[in-house]
């Protein structure tokens, strides 16, 4: 047993020593930006913790750390909120030893924007629950914010090269996934992106050599290894990777991730941190599993297509209403917000273009929390003393107050939405409603 343990620390230390140096080498190589990618999981923080031994190397040796480091961490929104503390946490103290060493490293975390949310999607479009055969949530809410804080970050024609902690022994379908990416002598892959390529460094280490490190070479930032380990012993799951192309699995059976993820059949994880002690769970867990269930329930379902074909549909008017009162329940019953003001607004939005008698979101909400929203009472507010301004301004210009405020109206729905589309087709259609009830006010 002893020898067998040693061993598996030589091995460790051995492959570990060699992924030092091949990081190495390839920081060395360019002056090509890193993106690392950073989950809060085993692999992710191996990844990110040797990058952080191999930059306290090279200064160490004299080199200077020329290259811009971002560490990327995706927040779909919907992430289990144990996680999310854990994961907020180490962030702080990623970005505050980044800053003490002197690294060029820039900590960031994204977002999908407000239409690619999981609940404007499920709640104001309808979208059924996300299953196997229509994922539509992993490249709204993982993909695109990656992409585009790359191109955002990099300008059209920049180069980057991502880090990832993918290793082949997650999975046979991640192991086939990336040797077919590979390129021969190289563990670089072209990304999708143009100028963007992807580097997976812990390719070949197991779940031994990753807890063997973890757990005996100390956190460059600070970090708490074993209660990591501890997270994933009590949840018994696997983490979901920063997710950059449909080539990247975005979780396995038993994962960290969206605590409304029902793709998988059953959210082990979650159960392993209930059984663990982590009762207030329990209304989430129970939300998931009536999502997933709901989802086939054809009394929930619209029986035609948004394309007026065969099939079931996006969720019906009270279907999604009642799902948004149980989410809200969930949110006063943990005390923990799981939607945002923004989030509930863009819902009342879809809603009133979706249905001639849309249910009131802020009535279900009155319902659940006896209160009014406040959101709604600072935009009363705010909307009191903008439409007064207006009105000065409208009256010194000589211009409508109702038709600016119509086409303000207009401007907010489309861009707070990313809808644009049909953006100037509405405003023509409202100048012209104007214009004809000038004329008729004229005639009479």
């Amino acid at each position: 047993m002893t020898a067998t343990v040693g061993f598996a620390e030589i091995s460790t230390h051995i492959l570990i020593e060699n992924i030092i140096a091949e990081i190495k080498e390839q920081y060395l190589a360019d002056d090509t930006p890193w993106i690392v990618g950073f989950s809060g999981g085993k692999d992710s923080t191996t990844l990110l913790q040797l990058t952080f031994y191999t930059l306290l190397q090279l200064q160490k040796e004299g080199t200077e750390l020329h290259k811009e480091i971002h560490v990327l961490c995706n927040d779909t929104l919907v992430e289990n909120p144990a996680v999310v503390r854990w994961i907020d946490d180490t962030l702080d103290k990623i970005r505050a030893a980044g800053e003490g060493y002197g690294f060029p490293i820039k900590v960031v975390k994204v977002t999908p924007i407000l239409g690619d949310t999981f609940w404007i999607n499920l709640i104001g479009k309808g979208y059924p629950s996300p299953n196997r055969f229509f994922r539509w949530c992993t490249e709204r809410m993982k993909i695109n914010p990656t992409n585009k804080y790359i191109q955002d970050t990099l300008g059209e024609n920049g180069e980057a090269i991502i880090l990832l902690g993918t290793r082949k022994a997650e999975s046979t379908n991640r192991k086939a996934s990336m040797m077919r990416h590979e390129r021969k002598y190289s563990r670089l892959r072209k990304h999708q992106l143009p100028g963007v390529f992807v580097f997976a460094p812990i390719a070949d280490l197991t779940d031994d050599h990753v807890w063997t490190y973890l757990l005996q070479v100390p956190s460059p930032w600070q970090g708490d290894n074993r209660k990591l380990f501890t997270l994933y012993r009590n949840a018994s799951g696997g983490e979901c990777p920063l997710v950059i192309d449909t080539s990247t699995p975005s979780c396995g059976n038993s994962r960290f991730g969206c605590w409304t993820c029902t793709v998988v059949d059953e959210d082990k994880s979650m159960e392993g941190l209930i059984d663990t002690g982590e009762y207030w769970m329990e209304p989430l867990l129970e939300m998931r599993d009536w999502l997933k269930k709901i989802r086939d329930d054809v009394s929930m379902r619209r029986h035609y297509r948004r394309n007026l074909q065969d099939g079931l549909g996006p969720f019906t008017k009270e279907a999604r209403a009642m799902i948004l009162k149980r989410l809200l329940t969930v949110q006063k019953e943990i005390e923990i917000p799981l939607i945002t003001s923004e989030e509930l607004s863009g819902i009342q939005w879809i809603w009133y273009h979706d249905f001639h008698d849309a249910p009131s979101v802020t009535k279900i909400y009155y319902e659940v929390f006896g209160e009014e929203l406040a959101m709604n009472k600072e935009i009363n507010e705010r909307r009191a003393q903008d439409r007064a301004l207006l009105e000065e301004i409208c009256k010194e210009q000589g211009v409508s107050v109702e038709l600016v405020e119509q086409l303000l109206q207009i401007e907010k729905d489309k861009s707070g939405l990313m809808r644009r589309n049909n953006l100037f087709k509405d405003i023509d259609m409202a100048l012209k409603n104007y214009l004809k009830c000038e004329s008729v006010v004229e005639n009479e």
